[in-house]
């Protein structure tokens, strides 16, 4: 399949929200935004997020198939660094290549705007991520315990870093 890496803008916000809610239903321990929050944001909402420049998409044509966020630092101290995540492709896509266009893509970008370094976080049962991410070059560095608490659950991630 030929998929198309680009930036999110408030055009796309209506196929992202579709999206965002899809990932935080079927695969509540990869996002942060319930399923509540998601169903709650208002369309202008999205719009504004999606604004910010800091989402990035994978397209099957003019469909929107998965997406990621990527945030690099701001402060002069932390520049070199970009924070990624969360990090989603729908599920009739998975194992066809779309997330590796996806993680290649802000590999890319991250690396042409000469960033040293990616950072994310990633449930620890999350088994398919960490393998996907491991084949990419990520190091797990730590783990954050108690990091997120899934309805009233409390759920453990691992910090993972990627040295560009």
């Amino acid at each position: 399949m030929d998929f198309m890496y680009r930036t999110l803008t408030p055009e796309d916000a209506s196929q992202w929200q579709a999206l965002r809610l899809e990932g935080a239903r079927d695969f509540p321990m990869g996002f942060l935004v319930t399923v509540a929050e998601t169903a709650a944001a208002s369309a202008a909402r999205c719009q504004t997020i999606l604004a910010a420049g800091n989402t990035r998409g994978v397209f099957d044509g003019d469909a929107l198939i998965g997406f990621c966020g990527y945030r690099p630092q701001q402060l002069e101290r932390i520049r070199h660094r970009a924070e990624i995540g969360p990090f989603f492709v729908s599920a009739p896509y998975q194992g066809s290549g779309a997330a590796t266009v996806l993680m290649r893509g802000i590999i890319d970008e991250a690396k042409d705007a000469g960033l040293a370094q990616l950072e994310l976080f990633v449930d620890t049962e999350n088994h398919r991520a960490i393998s996907f991410y491991e084949r990419r070059g990520f190091t797990r560095i730590a783990t954050h315990y108690d990091g997120v608490r899934i309805d009233g659950q409390s759920r453990d991630d691992h910090f993972y870093t990627l040295r560009l």
